[in-house]
């Protein structure tokens, strides 16, 4: 496995188009569309929240048929739109179906932006002659540009593998820089490869990287209704099924998703700081699990972090509230490899010292349990001044 520079344009056997359909904004790409050159088999992972968009909806009735093509509009998340906002989404992609000569089954839909709006699907059905005319397979840096919101930055990744001897590709993009929180995707993602590869491979190995990847980040503890991830991979008479013969894909697959989920917590918003919150030491995975994502979502460290304060009883009292065993005399905190706090005691570091590490961009914030092997990572970012900004006016 190698990384490859450049996105999903690496990937033989698709075409990709984006326009400025002005949904919500004029001079923005806002309108696109992955077409798969034969049907793909699809693996996909949805929010888990419970109010969820009318293109989730379809998807998850969608995604275990044969794809063609996922139609993608930013700047309105089709949310909350009762049963108007289905039937735009079902509208809009039986056209796309009419046009590309298949079923209305083997297009799926993601949106997202601004909750509680209709669609302009009138608009949005009289640009699908440009949108479809547009397709090139040398287009795919557009899509990475096209489902950004408040993203200040297109986020892509690609690799190259072996399988028996052949070369493949895989290449993803994804789009959120706000309401990322754990248990969802991410708010989008859409990962292609040109390897042919067994579906019940293709949706074990995607919702296993999905939990050390995309679930494993957190900006702001908010979680979309809109987050979607699908991975298409070309259907195909032969499918590689074996893990042995799979082991460079799935190299490549977690290279990917690891480095998009590192993109989306650089672009966070207002972000002036990116932290891995590794904890080990736990008595089980779970309560390493159930640590990490309260230090990193604690609003309390994240502050701490924007402030460059080694606030380390933040941390400690993050952890004790998580619902994980915890003993304090066996815990320990560490900045990189500073330790802050030993086996429940402060230790007598001179914090002027730790100050080249807080002022980094990246580093990591280490909690030893000491009650056993379990273990887990999360990324967060910290909360400044300017994540107030963006988000107090987003819908106005």
């Amino acid at each position: 496995m190698k990384e490859i520079t450049g996105g999903l344009e690496n990937v033989k056997g698709y075409k990709f188009s984006a326009i400025e359909c002005g949904i919500r904004y004029t001079n923005k790409i806002d309108y696109s569309i992955i077409v798969s050159d034969t049907l793909s088999n699809a693996s996909g992972v949805f929010t888990t929240n419970k109010i969820s968009a009318a293109p989730v909806k379809i998807c998850r009735e969608r995604i275990n048929n044969g794809i063609k093509a996922i139609l993608i509009n930013s700047t309105n998340a089709n949310a909350c739109t009762g049963d108007e906002g289905y039937q735009n989404t079902i509208s809009l992609t039986t056209d796309i179906a009419d046009r590309l000569k298949c079923s209305r089954d083997n297009i799926l839909m993601a949106s997202t932006g601004i909750i509680g709006r209709q669609l302009p699907s009138g608009k949005m059905m009289s640009a699908h002659d440009e949108l479809l005319d547009s397709l090139s397979a040398e287009n795919g840096a557009t899509i990475a540009e096209a489902i950004m919101t408040t993203d200040t930055f297109p986020k892509q990744a690609a690799a190259s593998f072996e399988i028996k001897g052949q070369e493949f590709c895989i290449a993803g993009v994804a789009k959120g820089s706000g309401m990322i929180a754990p248990n969802m995707a991410t708010l989008l993602s859409f990962i292609i490869t040109d390897a042919p590869v067994d579906k019940k491979i293709l949706d074990t190995v995607f919702k296993k990287l999905i939990k050390k990847t995309f679930n494993a980040i957190t900006i702001d503890g908010d979680m979309s209704t809109n987050d979607t991830a699908i991975i298409l991979s070309p259907a195909a008479e032969k499918y590689y099924n074996s893990e042995p013969e799979l082991s460079d894909f799935f190299k490549a697959l977690e290279f990917v998703m690891t480095r998009l989920a590192e993109l989306l917590i650089e672009d966070g918003e207002g972000a002036t700081k990116g932290v891995k919150i590794y904890v080990k030491g736990a008595a089980t995975d779970d309560d390493a699990s159930l640590i990490s994502r309260a230090v990193s979502e604690s609003l309390l460290v994240k502050t701490a972090i924007f402030g460059n304060d080694p606030n380390w009883g933040r941390i400690a009292c993050a952890a004790g509230y998580s619902g994980a065993d915890i003993d304090e005399e066996k815990l320990s905190i560490y900045l990189d490899d500073k330790p802050l706090f030993l086996k429940g005691k402060p230790t007598d570091i001179d914090y002027s010292s730790l100050e080249e590490s807080l002022k980094k961009r990246n580093y990591t914030i280490k909690i030893d349990i000491g009650l056993g092997t379990g273990e887990s990572i999360m990324f967060t970012t910290d909360i400044s001044y300017d994540y107030v900004k963006i988000n107090a006016q987003y819908s106005t």
